[in-house]
């Protein structure tokens, strides 16, 4: 093939896949910018809107548009932001405490390659992330909270005491808190990359599929949620994520601003385990006595904008993602049909 025929066919293939991802977010999903404490009506000193708010959470078009879950289904609210709780229980301790967080890493020759994490959380000393708890922070990775909510719905058990979840389209929103990606980051042309902030919001979109959760195999000593075959875990896949990056004002009145941008993150396998043991991915955990579950996953995820050019887009590098969604207070859980494991006031 002739080499200008060869380079405007490589170029058409990079626009189509550009254009691909960009058609994920889409019309229907514009950049959201905002504070979680975004009031109704909004407060201009707060930024704008777009943030995992009450005013968000309610408006969530779950099942069909209806605004709420299929019928024979349950509504459970969780919350994005809390620790693990503990549910007495000397089997489950392991998952007591842990909390939501990503990890972004930069490429290898990106402006914020030997970038070192001094805000907590950081990368070390995550037993997952550090192994060896007294080694200095890794270079070129950063550790921030998330924050935001999830919608689930709950089938009714069937005869084998099963039940399935269903996340929704728009029925997550995750809110990576702000910090700057600070020391150990360069210029990239007029961009000075300590200065760039890691906050981004991001929204699941449609292709979702649910899982069964079945009861614990020995509820004397541990309420682990279980697979079909008796496996301990919990997943469920996300069609994917549209995320924005790169608002004005991030942290203090997050907005839309001239470099703010829209990324689709793929297909997003929470607790799978795959590939097994990569990164931070575990089987999920889903504890029937509190109603929370943990997700993990270590996947590449793009960027965008001024956070895109300082990490380096599509550079491969695996982030860790960590969901523990934490029912909120007052919210019925679904019964398992054990004493042991029951939690008080669960639903049938």
């Amino acid at each position: 093939m002739h080499r200008g025929m060869l380079t405007m066919t490589v170029v058409a293939v990079l626009l189509a896949g550009r254009q691909g991802l960009a058609n994920r977010c889409g019309d229907q999903n514009p950049p959201r910018c905002g504070l979680d404490s975004q009031t109704n009506p909004p407060d201009p000193m707060l930024g704008g809107t777009g943030g995992c708010t009450e005013s968000n959470l309610a408006s969530a078009p779950i099942y069909q548009s209806t605004g709420a879950c299929a019928p024979g289904e349950t509504k459970v609210i969780y919350d994005i932001a809390a620790p693990f709780p503990a549910n007495g229980m000397a089997g489950d301790a392991a998952v007591v405490g842990a909390t939501s967080f990503v990890t972004m890493r930069a490429g290898t020759n990106a402006p914020c390659a030997h970038m070192v994490d001094t805000v907590d959380p950081k990368p070390c000393p995550d037993p997952q992330e550090c192994p060896d708890p007294m080694s200095p922070q890794p270079e070129g990775a950063i550790k921030v909270a998330l924050a935001g909510y999830l919608i689930g719905c709950w089938t009714p058990t069937d005869s084998k005491g099963c039940r399935d979840l269903h996340v929704y389209t728009k029925s997550v929103c995750l809110h990576a808190e702000h910090e700057l990606l600070g020391s150990g980051c360069g210029m990239a042309g007029s961009i000075d990359c300590s200065s760039v902030s890691t906050e981004q919001i991001a929204e699941n979109v449609p292709g979702g599929s649910n899982r069964r959760l079945c009861p614990p195999t020995d509820p004397t000593t541990s309420c682990r949620g279980t697979r079909f075959h008796g496996d301990p875990g919990l997943r469920f896949r996300i069609g994917g994520f549209c995320g924005t990056n790169n608002c004005d004002n991030p942290g203090v009145a997050p907005e839309v601003g001239p470099d703010t941008c829209n990324v689709a993150w793929g297909a997003t396998n929470l607790g799978y385990d795959r590939p097994p043991g990569h990164g931070i991915n575990t089987p999920g955990w889903y504890d029937w006595k509190t109603g929370s579950f943990k997700v993990d996953l270590s996947s590449p995820k793009p960027t965008c904008g001024p956070l895109g050019i300082c990490l380096g887009e599509r550079t491969g590098q695996s982030w860790d993602l960590r969901v523990v969604a934490v029912p909120r207070p007052g919210q019925a859980v679904p019964c398992v049909g054990d004493a042991s494991c029951d939690a008080a006031g669960c639903f049938q």
